[in-house]
């Protein structure tokens, strides 16, 4: 298994991607979400895992969907009714 992606202090956006990529068919398990200092240092990280012959797959499937969620402006989001 490794590690596809660190996220310090935030485990809530682990699981999403982890639900993310098994919706893309992609095994993944979420590490350290329930540490107490969790975030304080990169070895006490949440890590999202998988398995090897997955990783660079998983890798593209969430830098697209970071790259689509950098590129929601205003103008995607519908205006709020008067």
């Amino acid at each position: 298994m490794k590690t596809v992606k660190k996220y310090f202090n935030n485990a809530f956006s682990a699981n999403l991607d982890k639900g993310l990529l098994e919706n893309e068919g992609i095994r993944a398990e979420v590490l350290h979400q329930n540490m107490p200092y969790m975030g304080i240092s990169e070895k006490l990280a949440v890590e999202l895992i998988v398995n090897d012959e997955d990783f660079d797959r998983a890798k593209k499937i969430l830098e697209e969907a970071e790259n689509n969620m950098m590129s929601i402006d205003e103008s995607d989001v519908p205006e709020e009714e008067s």
